[in-house]
């Protein structure tokens, strides 16, 4: 399996908080290109660059560089994205949800 680039886990993670690459680059005071430059993979951010990118978008340096994270299909990025914005309530009627859909495909 290919290890996905920064660039590429960057862009997942701003889809996976649907914004768009000038609303990131809003939330962090720079341009819209440079944002894209990363994501593009036609340039790499500094470390604190990346810090201040990975804030913005609410999650950590050590989060974004784990090896689960690396390997995680986009799509599951978006679920447990969307799954950290529900209150505690919603999260445990989700996962009694997704129980049933689990057994279900037994």
């Amino acid at each position: 399996m290919e290890v996905r680039k920064i660039g590429d886990q960057l862009r997942t993670l701003r889809k996976a908080k649907n914004l768009t690459t000038q609303q990131l680059a809003d939330r962090i005071n720079i341009s819209q290109s440079y944002i894209s430059r990363f994501e593009n993979n036609r340039a790499i951010p500094d470390i604190d660059m990346l810090d201040r990118i990975l804030k913005a978008l609410d999650t950590t340096l050590s989060t974004f560089f784990s090896e689960d994270f690396k390997d995680m299909p986009d799509d599951l990025v978006q679920l447990i994205d969307t799954i950290k914005t529900l209150s505690p309530e919603a999260r445990i009627k989700l996962n009694n949800f997704l129980m049933i859909m689990k057994e279900e495909t037994r």
